[in-house]
């Protein structure tokens, strides 16, 4: 059975900071806290634990509440304070802690397996669809359950290491004796499915123009990368689309679904991905379009009428599909599950999209994924009131919160006609959401912004609407009558990310998709408007961070096409892929840290100190993927939601490699911080392990730079050195590493000086011993 044990009011309930349980027979399911739940007047305040208990540790359980009855402060001394979780003579009992903080124990009711938001709890008496997370050893039991009780499972189960999540239709007393006679139940959420966030505006222009575009096309060579735009359906008999998209390669991961596009929103995404904006194509011109990538599309959501598939069953399914055939893809993902947390918190769907992108750990995906919109329509208008904070109170949707994913924001760079408009030039696109309001152990989204539009404000300065002049031209599903169509928002930001990803692997096919999405991040800059922004607020006193929230807002900034494809003679990119194994199985049978790399790359060293006191910069970029366990942020530790994390440390001026591999080695196993001061980093080495794609831009004089030829990398403990029996601990992990050097435009030329150089040399240590090499 399951028993839920209920804190004293204002008291924080002790669950211990072991990853896996409390005590021997308790197996930690879920952990609620009060924090921030409730109003600053609320009186009592109250968290909630929820355990899994057999019959025999029902009994031991018993026991140590005896003994806890029994116990006396008498029997306490000073040793004790460090013994709460030992038992013998003249120690606290076991649990002392955890029985001190709590006001009651017992059985585990509905609402103690409910996760999602308070508000989504069904309180209707009929049936409703359940969105239920289950241990995988209970399956057998889950399933016989009910069968018994004659209660429909939905769909297909998407299955992590320990959990299984699956869609259940039952009335809520159903569902509660499900929960108790299976034992399997550890959470409860809201279902969810995907769906679109649409911009309709007439476009009128001629066909000719679609046609004349189409006369220049040249199809992308037969193997070439494609984007697979998982969306409402593609048209392929667009003049513009259909030799990049045969209909062949048009899929639906619901037989009852067509494959045609059943609401135009993903013919219009093909259509940016593939070109870009047409509208900066000239149809007079004489050069032709050479596309290098080509076309998949996936229906992932339903039509209107249709019946909703799991947002985390449809891209399984989706993937599953396109991948019948083998080809280099990057999955457009413009679509959102507005009904799963907008606070950063893994759900379903971003776990799944985490799990594929993982892969078997050897050759992931690379997934591109819309943050979302701010909701408006004609009857509820964009109010310019929320563009002053940025959108502040609107936070990113999910799956954009998945780490493997590459997170797309929207900005704009369009500014034209006579009316107001709501952005300025540079600045986020009004839409556009940010985490700004999410806590902050998890994860910032987006990773990157890409154009999206404008909005123009109406007269009296409260309301907004949809600029057509200032919105991104792309194909229609329309076609033949009317192929082109404008869209915008963050879904035209994703679709240009997914273009561009694909073109980076055309180029450099050999890439790892760690290393695509780093690049990507890597190339990327933040505009004039947006340091503006940053200089605001720090003038204005309403962050004690604006790095932060610089980052919150646009992520790392646009994409630099030039920096991304070539190195020029002043700003020169090294990339490295590689791998280490994180853990090993020590004394004890305890999982230990294993390996750590110490790269020495080429390094400009004589340019670097002939341009002395001159301020120069250092861009470093970590990229890697993850196996997710979602069920982690049940049991409240966020921190064990990765497989395994990875951080990067950077030799400091004035050290030796010795030295520096020496003062990265003494941190202990845990420690997410590097020791002693480390100016210059622009934010301030904060992000170092956030994540899975941990970048930072070092800035300071010349010679200082010059004695930085050394970078560090090294595991943190993660779920896999928890789990023993997955066996995961065994495996290694591989990274990309990505780093940069800019130089003011002159007569330096480091691209030469780093091309001439030796190649990287890597070292192994072991991150807790004596560093061997």
């Amino acid at each position: 059975m399951v028993i839920a044990m209920e804190s004293r009011a204002d008291v924080p309930l002790f669950v211990s900071s072991g990853a896996r349980s409390t005590t021997q027979g308790l197996k930690l399911l879920n952990f609620q806290s009060s924090a921030g739940s409730f109003p600053e007047n609320e009186p009592v305040r109250s968290d909630t634990a929820s355990f899994f208990i057999s019959r025999s540790s029902a009994k031991s359980l018993l026991g140590a509440i005896e003994k806890y009855q029994n116990w006396s402060s008498d029997d306490d001394n000073f040793e004790n304070l460090f013994n709460d979780d030992e038992e013998g003579v003249g120690k606290r009992p076991r649990n002392f802690k955890l029985f001190e903080s709590a006001a009651s124990i017992r059985p585990a009711t509905l609402r103690d397996f409910w996760t999602d938001s308070a508000a989504r709890f069904p309180r209707k008496r009929g049936e409703t669809e359940w969105e239920v997370w289950t241990r995988l050893e209970y399956e057998d039991a889950f399933h016989k359950a009910a069968e018994h009780f004659e209660i429909e499972i939905e769909g297909d189960a998407t299955r992590f290491v320990e959990t299984a999540v699956r869609n259940v239709r039952a009335t809520p007393e159903d569902m509660q004796e499900l929960v108790r006679v299976s034992g399997a139940v550890v959470e409860l959420r809201g279902a969810s499915s995907f769906l679109s966030d649409y911009v309709e505006v007439n476009h009128n222009q001629d066909r000719s123009i679609a046609g004349a575009l189409a006369a220049k096309v040249v199809p992308a060579a037969t193997g070439a990368p494609r984007v697979v735009i998982l969306d409402t359906g593609v048209n392929p008999g667009n003049v513009l689309l259909s030799s990049s998209l045969p209909r062949a390669r048009c899929y639906s991961v619901s037989d009852d679904w067509s494959v045609t596009d059943h609401a135009g929103h993903g013919t219009k995404m093909a259509g940016v991905a593939l070109f870009g904006d047409l509208g900066k194509i000239d149809p007079n011109g004489r050069s032709p379009i050479n596309l290098e990538t080509s076309l998949e599309s996936v229906v992932v959501a339903a039509p209107l009428g249709g019946i909703d598939l799991p947002a985390h069953e449809a891209i399984q399914k989706a993937v599953a599909l396109v991948e019948v055939s083998k080809a280099h893809r990057v999955f457009c993902l413009a679509q959102t599950a507005p009904d799963e947390p907008s606070d950063g918190r893994p759900s379903s769907t971003s776990a799944a999209l985490d799990l594929l992108a993982y892969k078997d750990g050897r050759r992931g995906r690379l997934f591109c994924v819309a943050v979302g919109n701010v909701d408006h329509s004609e009857d509820e208008p964009y109010q310019i009131a929320d563009y002053l904070e940025r959108n502040r109170q609107y936070g990113v949707q999910s799956p954009a919160q998945a780490l493997n994913a590459l997170s797309v924001g929207a900005m704009t760079m369009k500014g034209a006609g006579r009316a107001p408009l709501v952005a300025p030039v540079g600045d986020l696109s009004p839409t556009s959401r940010t985490s700004q309001e999410w806590e902050s152990r998890v994860v910032k989204k987006p990773d990157i912004v890409m154009e999206g539009g404008n909005f123009e404000m109406d007269a009296g300065g409260v309301f907004s609407r949809v600029s057509p002049r200032n919105l991104v031209l792309t194909t229609s599903r329309s076609a033949p009558s009317n192929p082109l169509a404008m869209t915008g928002q963050t879904s035209a930001a994703t679709a240009a990310a997914a273009g561009l990803a694909a073109k980076v692997m055309a180029r450099y096919p050999k890439f790892r998709p760690e290393t695509v999405r780093g690049l990507i991040v890597h190339s990327s800059e933040w505009t004039p408007a947006m340091l503006q922004q940053r200089t605001l607020l720090e003038q204005s006193g309403s962050t004690s961070d604006s790095w932060s929230a610089l980052l919150e807002r646009y992520g790392w900034g646009v994409p630099n096409e030039q920096r991304l494809f070539a190195s020029t003679e002043n700003a020169t990119t090294m990339i490295i892929e590689d791998e280490l194994q994180p853990y090993e199985l020590g004394d004890g049978n305890n999982v230990k840290l294993k390996e750590m790399k110490y790269f020495i790359p080429p390094w400009p060293t004589a340019d670097l100190r002939r341009l002395n006191q001159t301020e120069v910069e250092m861009k470093c970029t970590l990229s890697y993927f993850v196996e997710p366990d979602p069920h982690a942020i049940a049991r409240n530790r966020y921190d064990r939601y990765q497989s395994h994390r990875l951080k990067f440390d950077v030799r400091r001026f004035g050290e030796t490699d010795a030295r520096a591999q020496l003062r990265f080695n003494q941190l202990g196993e845990d420690d997410e911080t590097a020791s002693g001061a480390d100016d210059g980093w622009i934010t301030g080495r904060r992000l170092t392990t956030a994540g899975n794609l941990i970048q930072d831009i070092w800035r300071g004089p010349a010679y200082r730079l010059a004695d930085r030829q050394g970078i560090s990398v090294a595991p943190i403990k993660g779920w896999w050195s928890d789990i023993r029996h997955s066996g995961r601990y065994q495996r290694s992990v591989r990274f990309s590493l990505i780093v940069s050097i800019k130089v003011p435009e002159g007569n330096t030329n480091i691209y030469r000086a780093i091309k001439a150089a030796a190649p990287v040399t890597s070292l192994v240590a072991s991150p807790v011993a004596t560093i061997t090499t």
